[in-house]
């Protein structure tokens, strides 16, 4: 093994930098024709093997050709332009070559003359090279790999072995496939799924730059509802996305199981955890862009799972990491589907939170009607013939309002937030039919004390009143430990782990004070949402699912009217 071999081996061992390398390359393109020769079998070799990228690959390749030859006629020494540093704002890119190609010779007219010198620095080539910053790529920068059909079989990056073709939609392909570092690290679950971007993704310059930045969002949306995004590659002429493999079904084929729609109690919990996906992911300040029933996957457990967050885009693009023009929007390519999409997108507006709205709404009314609220028509088409959704039954006058609001043409008129699009179309809470029956009790006692006054002097009767003075200390830890149930809740610790839950939180708020609203208001709607996952788990027959969330919202709300008869339910039939 020589110079080069070892530096390339330490490169990819991440024990020297690129610059290093390129040095020593530099170096050995000046030794003899064997040695280069046998350092460009080396490069080649790992090429090939997916272990070099093609830039890096470019700029070495070009290092060790220095010393080949061409007829003396086809270069001449004035014409010689001088090649700029590689530098980490500017990345070198050049047509490497391919396996059976035959080098390039190239001869210096000095050469007869003049012994070889190593050159440290920056020296002169026969070729300008193409420098790839952003406004080469807003120019555009033809593919210096070949695009090559894909099938069951083949292996991306020397490492991902392709098992099974699960789906093909307008952004690529999304194959199942087996990560060989996992089997290596005798993983019992070695699978990954890859989207494959299609050809017009790849052929953006852009694409691989941008969706990588966009990668690094889609990393930061930890949530049970949204699929693991891992990492944005490429392998020669490939663009691909790796994400968590899970088993399960896409939420267009449950809608085709139910051609009148699902009952509202039943879909309910799926419209409800979709929702939490979009506006974990809104707090982050990304919105999808693409949300659709075949983008969210119903897995083994009847968990929902929201997909391809990893080409979403981010909302107002203010930040510095992008106000580079190089950003990517996957809009302008289409990445969207038409019949889910709001009226600005298909004006190419900039993302806004309500566009997912808009689309949530329609994945929210195909659920419930088994239809499309505008027979799959866009946006735009469905207000050119002033299209309506048709009223659903199964939902109440305000729900349907909220449904309505929500599914608005125009942005303005639109739902703003997904805790409002979430507040009008749900169910009432146990708290608002207790404010009720609170409120007809009051005005009973009102109207008898009326009564009364009138055949009767008053008595005058003091209410007992319980003031609890809270120091400014307490004020602060209550704000915290509100805030603190808040992120439990979205994350789906309600009861569990202990310690460290939403229902511990309150609890502990009810501690300091007593009388506290927030807190309360909060252990109740725990108890509806385990109330809700018992029904889905009931549903599904899952009975031992059902009767643990039974279980841990009655230990929330012992009193619990919901729970208590879905126990009974589940404890009269075995």
């Amino acid at each position: 093994m020589n110079s080069f071999d070892q530096a390339l081996k330490a490169f990819q061992l991440s024990n020297i930098s690129v610059d290093q390398l390129l040095q020593i390359a530099r170096q050995t393109g000046q030794a003899s024709e064997a040695t280069v020769a046998e350092a460009k079998r080396c490069l080649d070799a790992e090429f090939r093997a997916g272990q070099i990228a093609p830039q890096i690959y470019a700029a070495l390749d070009a290092e060790l050709s220095d010393k080949t030859q061409i007829a003396p006629s086809t270069l001449h020494a004035t014409d010689t332009p001088a090649r700029a540093p590689i530098s980490e704002e500017a990345t070198v890119l050049q047509e490497p070559r391919t396996a059976n190609e035959p080098a390039t010779v190239i001869q210096d007219p000095r050469a007869a003359t003049e012994p070889p010198t190593v050159i440290q620095g920056p020296r002169a080539t026969s070729e300008p090279s193409t420098v790839m910053d952003t406004e080469s790529l807003l120019n555009g920068l033809q593919e210096s790999h070949p695009y090559q059909e894909l099938t069951v079989g083949s292996t991306l990056k020397n490492r991902f072995v392709l098992q099974q073709l699960l789906g093909v939609g307008g952004m690529g392909m999304v194959f199942k496939a087996t990560d060989l570092r996992k089997i290596e690290a005798q993983d019992k679950e070695p699978y990954v799924a890859l989207k494959v971007l299609n050809q017009d993704f790849q052929a953006n310059p852009m694409a691989l730059v941008s969706l990588q930045r966009e990668t690094k969002r889609a990393q930061t949306l930890s949530h049970p509802n949204i699929i693991k995004v891992y990492d944005f590659d490429r392998d020669g002429g490939h663009v691909f996305m790796s994400m968590e493999y899970l088993q399960g079904k896409p939420l267009s084929h449950l809608i085709k199981e139910y051609p009148e729609g699902m009952p509202f109690k039943q879909a309910w919990p799926l419209i409800h955890a979709m929702a939490d996906a979009l506006r974990h992911a809104h707090k982050k300040n990304i919105v999808h862009s693409d949300f659709k029933p075949g983008n969210v996957l119903i897995d083994e457990s009847g968990e929902v799972r929201v997909l391809d967050f990893g080409i979403a885009c981010a909302i107002g693009r203010g930040d510095k990491d992008h106000q580079d023009a190089t950003v990517f929007n996957a809009r302008s390519l289409g990445a969207y589907t038409p019949a889910y999409a709001s009226l600005e997108q298909l004006q190419n507006s900039d993302p806004d939170p309500r566009d997912d709205i808009y689309a949530l709404a329609c994945v929210s009314y195909e659920l419930l009607t088994g239809k499309h609220p505008f027979g799959r028509l866009s946006a735009e088409k469905a207000q050119e013939v002033n299209l309506q959704a048709k009223a659903i039954a199964k939902l109440s006058r305000r729900q349907f309002k909220g449904l309505q609001n929500a599914l608005a043409f125009e942005q303005a008129k639109r739902t703003k937030t997904i805790d409002a699009f979430l507040s009008a179309l749900g169910p009432r809470s146990t708290v608002f039919y207790g404010l009720w029956g609170t409120g007809i009790f009051a005005f009973g006692l009102f109207a008898a004390n009326i009564y009364l006054s009138m055949i009767a002097p008053p008595k005058v009767v003091e209410t007992p009143k319980v003031n609890v003075q809270l120091s400014p200390e307490q004020q602060q830890k209550i704000k915290d430990l509100l805030e603190l149930a808040g992120i439990h809740a979205d994350v789906g610790y309600l009861t569990a782990p202990t310690g460290s839950n939403a229902l511990w939180a309150y609890r502990e708020v009810l501690k300091i004070d007593p009388y506290n609203k927030a807190a309360t208001n909060g252990i109740i709607g725990i108890a509806d949402t385990l109330e809700q996952h018992a029904w889905e788990a009931y549903e599904r027959n899952d009975r031992s699912t059902a009767l643990k969330k039974v279980q841990d919202g009655l230990e929330a709300y012992p009193t619990h009217k919901g729970l208590l008869s879905l126990q009974a339910k589940l404890r009269s039939n075995p």
